[in-house]
């Protein structure tokens, strides 16, 4: 698949827009560069799913880290988990 085709995918999946900042890109998309949402020294993939279209700054500025959202999300669902708990000592939930 070439990457224009990737790049019309993306537009019509998500809009043509950064992913990051939402400022809308040109009709020929020019300054879309493709960004992996979950960065590729994480997660060693192309699949579409994993990629946004993201303005050059904001690519550059996210780098290999994950967006704060998936961070935040993943440490929830850690925090939640008994092993954890155990782990840290914490006690469970107070009843209120």
């Amino acid at each position: 698949m070439t990457r224009a085709r990737i790049v019309g995918n993306l537009a019509e999946r998500d809009g043509p827009r950064c992913f990051h900042c939402r400022r809308p890109f040109a009709a020929d998309m020019v300054g879309a560069t493709l960004d992996h949402y979950v960065p590729r020294a994480l997660w060693k993939t192309w699949r579409q799913r994993n990629l946004v279209l993201a303005c050059a700054p904001c690519n550059w500025s996210k780098g290999d880290r994950l967006p704060w959202t998936v961070a935040a999300l993943l440490l929830r669902n850690v925090r939640q988990h008994q092993l954890w708990r155990d782990a840290c000592g914490a006690a469970s939930s107070p009843s209120v």
